[in-house]
């Protein structure tokens, strides 16, 4: 694994980082959602094939089982997220999805189970065809959903001083030592007699600006 890092290409790829690119998120989107279903598929082949549990339940049980790990894994991973969960903008809407995917994973697996009972099909041939609709019905949303996470869910959150880097191109160290640059033009104004006999304030017109005052004569 440790050599896998050393290869900058991998290491970007794995490792999340600040600013990543999308690519490198979906390719680590991809690897978990890997995880997540040959969790879900695994608990459906128990299910199904061991326990002689119905379709809906086996997929209800897949899904449950899958979820957790699928969040942890992608806000932490995928995404970089560190932190609390937020309920309202990070947990809900992810389950959500994920309820979207078990709605339609569900219609597609009660078909497939009354198809396969109807032509009196059991054994592996059942267990293939309840597997097969329920990756079917998620595959449909997977690339919705990888979307509303990159862009909603699992946004990141861009300060104004962020904002600035981003624009600009340059740090906010940068843009303060600019900053302190004019500032030390006008602190480094002087006041002394011009010699046409005018007081001059100021060294920086830009800085602090150019004030004549005429010498009082008596």
């Amino acid at each position: 694994m440790k050599s896998l890092l050393a290869i900058p290409f991998i290491e970007k790829i794995l490792i999340p980082t600040r600013g990543d690119r999308s690519v490198h998120k979906f390719i680590r989107y991809s690897m978990v959602s890997g995880v997540a279903v040959v969790i879900s598929q695994v608990t459906i082949l128990l299910c199904t094939g061991v326990f002689g549990l119905s379709g809906i339940l086996s997929n209800t049980l897949g899904a449950v089982a899958s979820t957790p790990a699928s969040y942890e894994l992608n806000r932490k991973w995928a995404w970089g997220k560190r932190g609390k969960s937020h309920l309202w903008r990070e947990v809900a809407p992810f389950w959500g999805f994920t309820l979207v995917g078990y709605l339609g994973s569900t219609g597609t697996v009660q078909l497939a189970d009354s198809m396969t009972q109807a032509h009196h099909v059991h054994g592996a041939p059942r267990v293939i065809a309840i597997m097969g609709a329920s990756l079917f019905a998620y595959g449909v949303v997977w690339i919705v959903k990888f979307l509303v996470f990159n862009r909603i869910v699992f946004a990141a959150k861009i300060t104004g001083a962020e904002g600035n880097v981003g624009v600009d191109g340059v740090g906010g160290a940068d843009g303060a030592g600019r900053a302190a640059g004019n500032g030390g033009s006008a602190g480094h104004a002087t006041t002394g007699q011009a010699p046409t006999g005018q007081t001059k304030t100021g060294q920086d017109g830009n800085s602090a600006g150019e004030h004549l005052v005429p010498e009082a004569r008596y």
